[in-house]
């Protein structure tokens, strides 16, 4: 059986909520054929969060997912039809939120929400199976078979953790009709979906899960039929652009949320299959994003779609009722979702690298401190327009509204764990517990790391190793810490030794650890002023370790950060723009327009750049 799919089995078993335990949880009905190279931690549902992202987790508990309001997402489901075609995505993507960040903080209230909105979507399910929004006759059109995707997702995490029948009774249900739908009955799966089919074919994600979590082969042949549409004349050609020219630009109409959808069960259908085009494809178009159409604040795309080479627009502007930019949320969340597909699949600091970059910009960046509002598009130069969506019709939740949240719940899954061979890992510098498992020789050496720091205001981390009690004697394994790309210095002390990381590797610390020892941990938060990647531009962006900066107009004037202010980094600068020098007053672009402020992350060509004495 893969490792990360037994640790994910520990993982469950051990989660309380309430106090109570839970039953019995499920395993995988079938072994992948690809085994990771990275687990997550077996976290037990009481994690002590701290830090920068505890707290962004927290907002998102307490101000999201807490405060929702569930009704009005399942009412399209209890009184068919809904007032928007895509209205049937959010119940999915809320369970499956919500199962995300019980699994890590155990909330009572929060596993009592879950419960109830699974309950009523289940209940709703026609007896053919039907679990969308649309009357009979619009069935498999427009957003359908995609609400039934995030209905798979949320319900499939809600059995993976609760163990609960009735939920995959209705993903089996739901299963049963798209095989017979689109399989046996030949309806065009491509013209059941927006954007070339891509829609509907993204529905490949959870089939993978519910063929895993079944063994059903009539599942892992519909993923399989899934992938075949690609390369109907009227389809998106996925696998044999990206093979080919390698370029999502070029790829089917460039829609970068659904595209990368696809890959996300593309790289899951690898696992299971070993098919190494399925790989190849998804490295493909990472490497095509990073080198061509990536921000710097880890997201991708323009007005929702990937554009040209280098054509990375900083503005936004409104087409009609409806404001673009950069970054829609949805996008950012896929990425994030890829890029740990991948970091699972090989173990590569590259990827946690763009993991990093993603969290503390794009993702959290698009959650506002104050409320737990969301934007749907963050540009690097403009207003965040936390809670604005343009349909206006009720409810008024858009899909990045309902997308982010998802990605905080994420974050947990990439922080630590271990790697093939018995090696534990540190990918992420952020304040918590993080239990594992390593396995040696087939048995499993139960490890704790506890990490304490101010990351990323502070370059400073303490990585204690705890070990089962009693322990009789030392043990034997690798601690391998992730040395950010960004950093010039980085310093990791244990036992009296000093050892150097070279940015962009990791850091090998091979030794007999004893309970309670730690690892002392610096590292430099270099300040530079990056080229703008977008073609023509003489702009520059400051940033500081992991953190791109920006200015925030209601911060001009001022020499200490406003008592509401969310955050407590604020840089004073100065730098030369044509021989003149310039003051400038910097936050995370994270942070920067959460009081509704304008903002500009790309900024003159400075230089000379330095803090203000």
């Amino acid at each position: 059986m893969n490792r990360f799919l037994r640790l994910f089995s520990l993982l469950v078993l051990s989660i309380s909520a309430a106090g109570q335990s839970q039953p019995l949880l499920p395993k995988p009905a079938v072994a992948d054929r690809i085994t990771d190279h990275f687990a997550a931690p077996v976290y037990e549902g009481n994690a002590t969060l701290d830090g920068y992202v505890g707290d962004r987790m927290r907002i998102n508990l307490e101000r999201r997912l807490l405060t929702l309001n569930l009704p009005s997402i399942l009412e399209p489901y209890q009184h068919r039809p809904g007032k928007q075609t895509w209205i049937g995505e959010h119940v999915g993507k809320f369970i499956h939120a919500a199962g995300l960040t019980w699994q890590y903080m155990g909330n009572p209230r929060l596993k009592t929400r879950m419960d109830s909105a699974a309950r009523l979507l289940i209940a709703t399910q026609l007896s053919d199976g039907y679990l969308g929004t649309y009357l009979d006759k619009d069935r498999w059109t427009d957003w359908d078979v995609w609400s039934h995707k995030y209905n798979l997702i949320g319900l499939l995490t809600y059995y993976q953790l609760t163990g609960d029948q009735a939920a995959l009774t209705a993903c089996r249900k739901v299963g049963n009709l798209l095989v017979r739908t689109f399989q046996t009955e030949k309806r065009d799966l491509i013209k059941a979906g927006w954007h070339v089919g891509m829609a509907a074919t993204s529905v490949l994600e959870p089939m993978v899960m519910l063929y895993r979590y079944t063994g059903d082969p009539a599942y892992l042949g519909f993923c399989q039929f899934v992938v075949s549409t690609w390369e109907q004349p009227n389809g998106p050609k996925i696998l044999t652009s990206l093979l080919d020219h390698g370029s999502v630009y070029k790829t089917a109409n460039g829609k970068a949320y659904e595209m990368l959808s696809n890959l996300v069960g593309l790289a899951d259908l690898y696992r299971m299959t070993g098919d190494e085009r399925y790989l190849k494809a998804g490295t493909n178009a990472w490497q095509d994003i990073m080198t061509k159409r990536h921000y710097l604040t880890g997201t991708s795309s323009w007005g929702e779609h990937f554009r040209d080479d280098f054509s990375l627009r900083p503005d936004g502007e409104v087409h009609g009722d409806k404001y673009e930019s950069a970054g829609e949320g949805c996008v950012t969340v896929t990425w994030q979702q890829l890029n740990l597909q991948l970091l699972r699949l090989s173990g590569n600091p590259k990827y946690a690298a763009e993991l990093e970059r993603i969290t503390y910009n794009s993702l959290v960046g698009a959650q506002s401190p104050q409320d737990g509002s969301v934007c749907y598009f963050i540009p690097m130069n403009g207003r965040k327009r936390f809670g604005e969506v343009s349909h206006g019709i009720l409810p008024d939740v858009s899909c990045c509204a309902s997308s982010i949240p998802r990605g905080v719940a994420l974050i947990p899954q990439y922080i630590a764990g271990s790697l093939s061979g018995g090696q534990a890992v540190v990918w992420q510098y952020v304040s918590g517990r993080y239990p594992i498992q390593l396995i040696t020789a087939g048995k499993n050496q139960p490890v704790t790391l506890q990490i304490r720091t101010a990351y990323p205001q502070d370059g400073k981390a303490t990585i204690t190793v705890s070990l089962p009690q009693p322990a009789k004697s030392a043990t034997r394994f690798a601690l391998q810490l992730r040395v950010p790309d960004w950093c010039s210095d980085y310093r990791a002390t244990v036992g009296g030794q000093t050892y150097a990381g070279k940015a962009g590797q990791l850091l090998t610390l091979e030794r007999s650890w004893q309970n309670g020892e730690q690892v002392m941990v610096t590292m430099s938060l270099d300040l530079q002023a990056m080229p703008d990647p977008n073609k023509g531009s003489e702009g520059v962006i400051v940033q500081r370790g992991p953190q791109v900066l920006a200015e925030d107009d209601r911060l001009d004037t001022v020499d200490k950060l406003p008592a509401n202010w969310f955050g407590g980094q604020f840089y004073q600068l100065t730098g030369k723009v044509g021989g003149q020098t310039k003051q400038l007053r910097l936050v995370p672009f994270a942070e920067a327009g959460q009081t509704q402020g304008h903002y500009r992350v790309v900024l003159d060509n400075l230089t000379n750049l330095h803090y203000k004495r």
